[in-house]
């Protein structure tokens, strides 16, 4: 027995959480990041716990090394090799507009130049028959003027993205471009459509490519950093990074194909969120990621994680991918607040950031974030914000908070209310958007929030929403890194294919099925996952005509007539769920059938709080200051230590909870119990939604 560890490699801290398997207890760390070399904040947060590089078992990294790459358009040159006569459709897009009415909007611009995008004379019709053959001098020609591009470029700075027509289909042209390419040039990455997207709509699974080439060379050098540094550094135990879907894959693997971790950093905090919600006893929880720029919030529904098949890195730019379904927004403790054109006041998108951070830091910002109005509102506290490591300024934030006030009208407690109250209604709204936009009621669900200004804005968010109950995890600015621990592999298949529901051909989809499930377990077995995998499947279904399908799950066993009926039927309910109709007797069309495996291995137990030498339920006496609440005024309100509440702690708000990595606020009439793991749980009460 040894240590296992989860890391969390964010864009400011690099976050670590490690159980020692002989003991039950946790280790934890927190170190800066260093995005020009991330290996090395993942080193050094090692170094910090105190774990001997002996003593660990397994290592399971969050990145968002992918992720920033896209976002900072960092990545690599890439060639875009698709059918001669389409080199124009990542310009093209899908032809429609994020904003329909203004003038000034600009369409993303693509991670590929248009004089990058080579035709390869070649064609496949829709049922994958060849229309025009890919000839040996076809393969030459293109490989010349491969070579002509590259040299344009740095060594190791450009990668090829292949999307051929009808590839997944029959994906014969793309292999074979692939070994010519490869054997003239043996050090180029290349990405073929049909392996990271096998799906129809051509647009999407060019895009796919296109951004797994563009991350690709990065990926690569992270992993073979990482190879080395951990060689280096004596450590031995095998390591995996996250992936988009939730699930972990071994480093050769997440290098093959590095858009399956455009989500990596995010999934890490709703795999814990969904394990404390199951240790509360809730089937329905909402997640709230809030950090210092930006907010994710993500679904568990009947105890299950909400996925989707498609994430945009940016608007109209898609990633077919299997992903956690999330949405995330521009609200932080970093957001700025601002005045529009209108007199309206705004918070956000706009961040501080790190540097120079907000006014209270001290550090050359100068305009009001929401940090700033949370210490002029008393609720952070000036000496011991991140345990102490920075002092607060009150009076930088006060003088900025008049500034922004004197063009308002209002006193400077009015305006941090109001900074605060928009950034709660910001992220209220994304809430909504995930759940009452599908169809569901919020007020059925619990609110899991960690990172470190999420337990913080918790209490606001969920009265707006009519939340009943807010959880906050222990050690909430190192949650993600704790759904890195816990994380199991995970692996999915497609095969897209077109049914109409009066023309299925079962025996046809049982074989795809389990020819799907038979890979799916050979990748788990390759990863070092050595049991029985849970294997889900389901169906992208849509009525006939219709432009966008739905995943309805499919039970396990042989696709018969009836077992598809059955499929079927639940199609029309989730549609009148989501949508608030279903048309009986349509035509629906069965367009890809999808299988995911996930090698489960038993979740850690959370070491139980010790005594500290209390009864249970007593925390003793607590200091006390002016905390201002909305309706309320300044309040007197006790401040208490988390490491001094024991077991069985309760009480009612107003009442502050500190510790280094976040602080909570429980506002009056909301009442806080401590269980015996010492995570912390609000009830609100039944509550209407401010909608």
């Amino acid at each position: 027995m040894g240590v296992r560890l989860g890391i969390d490699t964010g864009g400011t801290f690099t976050d670590l959480i490690g159980l020692d398997e002989a003991t039950n207890q946790l280790v934890v760390a927190k170190t800066p990041s260093t995005p020009n070399r991330p290996i090395d904040a993942v080193l050094a947060v090692i170094a910090q716990s105190g774990v001997p590089t002996d003593a660990l078992t397994a290592l399971s990294i969050g990145t968002t090394v992918a992720t920033n790459a896209l976002l900072q358009r960092r990545g690599a040159n890439v060639l875009y090799l698709t059918t001669a006569g389409f080199e124009d459709i990542p310009h093209i897009q899908r032809m429609n507009r994020k904003h329909h009415f203004s003038l000034r909007w600009t369409k993303p611009k693509p991670l590929v130049e248009r004089r990058n995008c080579l035709g390869v004379a070649e064609r496949l019709d829709f049922h994958g028959r060849v229309v025009h053959p890919l000839t040996e001098t076809a393969l030459a020609e293109v490989a010349d003027r491969v070579a002509a591009r590259r040299a344009d470029y740095p060594a190791g700075d450009v990668a090829v993205a292949v999307c051929l027509l009808f590839s997944y289909v029959n994906p014969d042209h793309e292999l074979r471009l692939r070994d010519f390419l490869a054997e003239r040039f043996p050090d180029l990455p290349v990405t073929l459509s049909h392996q990271v997207a096998p799906i129809w709509r051509e647009y999407e699974r060019g895009s796919t490519a296109i951004a797994d080439g563009y991350v690709k060379p990065i990926m690569q050098r992270y992993v073979g950093d990482a190879v080395a540094a951990f060689a280096a550094a004596g450590i031995t135990a095998p390591w995996s990074l996250m992936k988009s879907n939730g699930g972990k894959t071994t480093a050769a693997a997440a290098a093959a194909e590095p858009i399956k971790l455009l989500l990596s950093g995010l999934a890490g905090g709703i795999i814990a969120g969904h394990s404390f919600g199951r240790l509360a006893g809730l089937e329905n929880v909402v997640t709230l990621d809030m950090g210092g720029t930006s907010c994710d919030v993500g679904l568990i529904r009947d105890g299950k994680i909400a996925h989707s098949t498609t994430y945009e890195i940016e608007w109209g730019l898609p990633v077919a991918a299997p992903t956690i379904d999330l949405t995330t927004i521009g609200a932080g403790g970093g957001s700025i607040a601002w005045i529009d054109k209108g007199g309206l006041l705004r918070v956000g998108p706009q961040s501080a950031s790190a540097d120079p951070g907000p006014v209270c830091y001290g550090a050359g910002g100068e305009e009001v974030t929401v940090t700033d109005a949370n210490l002029v509102l008393g609720r952070l506290n000036r000496a011991y914000f991140l345990g102490g490591q920075i002092a607060l300024d009150p009076a930088r934030a006060e003088a900025a908070l008049d500034r922004l006030g004197g063009r308002l009208g209002l006193d400077r407690v009015a305006v941090a209310q109001a900074v605060v109250d928009i950034a709660n209604e910001n992220m209220a709204n994304a809430i909504r958007v995930l759940s009452i936009d599908r169809g569901l009621d919020p007020r059925e669900y619990a609110l899991v929030a960690f990172g470190g200004a999420g337990p913080l804005h918790a209490g606001g968010i969920a009265e707006k929403v009519g939340m009943g109950r807010v959880v906050v995890p222990p050690y909430p600015g190192l949650t993600s890194a704790f759904g890195a621990l816990i994380a199991d592999p995970k692996v999915s298949r497609v095969w897209s294919k077109h049914f109409r529901s009066d023309a299925v051909d079962a025996p046809t989809v049982d074989r795809h099925f389990r020819e799907m499930v038979t890979g799916v377990v050979a990748e788990l077995r390759a990863e070092g996952f050595a049991g029985e995998p849970e294997i889900e499947r389901s169906v992208s279904m849509r009525y006939w005509g219709q432009n966008y399908e739905q995943d309805v799950p499919m039970a396990p066993g042989t696709v018969t007539p009836a077992l598809l009926e059955r499929t079927l039927a639940e199609f029309h309910r989730l549609h009148e769920r989501f949508y608030g109709y279903s048309i009986a007797g349509e035509v629906i069309e069965l367009i890809r059938f999808n299988v995911t495996g996930t090698g489960r291995t038993p979740p850690p137990s959370l070491p139980a709080l010790p005594a500290n030498g209390r009864v249970a339920g007593d925390a003793g006496p607590a200091p006390t200051r002016l905390v201002s609440f909305p309706g309320h005024g300044p309040i007197e309100t006790p401040i208490r230590r988390r490491d001094d509440l024991p077991a069985g702690f309760a009480a009612s708000g107003p009442l502050i909870v500190e510790e280094v990595s976040s602080t909570t606020l429980v506002h009056p009439s909301h009442r806080l119990a401590v269980d015996r793991f010492g995570v912390l749980t609000i009830d609100l009460g039944r509550r209407e939604a401010q909608l």
